[in-house]
């Protein structure tokens, strides 16, 4: 039975987008001798994924600065941590590569953050093998497949693509669906593949199913054959920077219908890349990922939400508060293994620990209470909206997901009060 209930928090609002920023290291040893440990992540600060990067790192030091203003023992010992950031340009396979051999060999951190390119890195782990801890690649199939070494801060994609065919079946009546993929680009492709199975539990019709190639600026040929189907409605597979221009010229189309999408878009992002008329563009914009900060009911995250906003001025996404838990789920990693060095001590202690006291992701833990199951922390799935009157988003449906299917659905009465 779904449950109802009327939202109490208010979506935090930011007026900029922050810009791009360079790599950039940070002081202290790694070694246990000097109180310090130094740890990786390697970041998209520029290039296509950008728009995950600065965000990533900007709640990375959020938490950073909590964790060292109580410090955490090991072994008896008190430490500070430290973090080496390191820019893949979006471009995994030479720039993150690149990082990855740096501060696994040259640095010899003992754990490693990092947000895209997992298949890259598998060859580089298989020499030097260390946990790297993902904050925000759900892409499928999972790339927890690739590699014993990757651990996973957030659900994959299958815990939250089955809520965008629910919420479109049981709450806009959709019977038929198209979808628009980018081609060439593995989270929208795993997408589209999600999308087509839970269209067959929920009942919906795929009226059409095209792409485009990855770095195209013109989707016409694919806009026309997914509305020439005549859907009640369009699902866009990829991540924000992809599938924003596609909405904006799906809706330059005539296209006026509901539009899903899986991408975790926030204002700023919406107004930066859709530019002044953004607010109409966004309406009727259905978001099916990982729970906002802003629009949670978790009050340490909405607290996290408030205090990001206030430091960056801008809206927080999802990946934001799992980027801040980082600091904390290492820590707590090296107190249990009982050391700061040993990357195998450690990985295996990041498969027994529980939720970390001073994280704000709300965490599901699993059974026996560990953060991990089978290497992969969940957190809650929702379905956001867009309020056009605040020019910004709210959650319309929270949920989880069984064996493929939504479980719990608890609908929000008023998502843009």
């Amino acid at each position: 039975m779904r449950k109802t209930y009327a939202k109490t928090t208010s979506a935090v609002l930011a007026a900029a987008l922050l810009g791009t920023t360079a790599a950039c290291a940070s002081d202290g040893g790694s070694g246990e001798g000097d109180g310090t440990v130094t740890v990786g992540a390697i970041l998209s600060m520029s290039g296509v994924y950008s728009t995950l990067g600065p965000p990533a790192k900007n709640a990375m030091q959020m938490g950073l600065e909590a964790l060292n203003e109580r410090g955490f023992e090991v072994d008896g010992r008190q430490y500070e941590m430290r973090i080496e950031f390191a820019d893949d340009r979006s471009d995994a396979a030479t720039s993150g590569v690149t990082a990855l051999r740096e501060l696994a060999q040259a640095e010899e951190v003992p754990v490693v953050a990092y947000g895209l390119g997992s298949d890259t890195y598998v060859p580089q782990l298989e020499r030097t093998p260390l946990p790297m801890v993902n904050i925000i690649d759900s892409v499928y199939p999972s790339i927890l497949d690739l590699s014993d070494h990757f651990f996973r801060t957030r659900g994959d994609s299958p815990t939250y693509v089955p809520g965008c065919l629910y919420y479109a079946r049981q709450e806009l009546d959709v019977d038929s669906i198209s979808v628009i993929t980018a081609a060439g680009e593995a989270y929208g492709e795993g997408l589209t593949q999600l999308v087509e199975q839970s269209a067959e539990r929920e009942g919906v019709d795929i009226a059409a199913s095209t792409e485009f190639p990855l770095g195209a600026t013109d989707y016409s040929n694919a806009i026309d054959r997914a509305v020439a189907a005549d859907p009640d409605a369009i699902y866009l597979s990829s991540v924000t920077a992809v599938i924003l221009p596609v909405l904006k010229q799906l809706r330059q189309s005539g296209w006026d219908g509901p539009v899903l999408h899986s991408a975790g878009v926030n204002p700023e992002q919406a107004e930066a890349i859709l530019g002044g008329g953004f607010n109409s563009i966004m309406e009727d914009n259905y978001d099916c990922a990982g729970t906002m900060p802003a629009t949670s009911d978790n009050p340490a995250t909405v607290a996290f939400a408030e205090d990001y906003v206030e430091r960056y001025n801008e809206y927080p996404q999802d990946l934001t508060m799992w980027a801040y838990d980082f600091p904390f789920i290492v820590a707590e990693a090296m107190a249990q293994a009982g050391t700061t060095t040993d990357r195998e001590a450690i990985e295996a202690a990041l498969h027994e620990i529980g939720v970390p006291e001073g994280t704000v992701s709300g965490w599901l833990p699993g059974q026996d209470g560990q953060l991990f199951t089978e290497r992969m922390a969940r957190t809650e799935s929702e379905v956001s909206t867009w309020c056009s009157e605040g020019q910004t988003l709210g959650s319309v449906m929270r949920f989880d997901v069984e064996d493929g299917q939504v479980v719990e659905p608890e609908l929000v009465e008023d998502p843009c009060a």
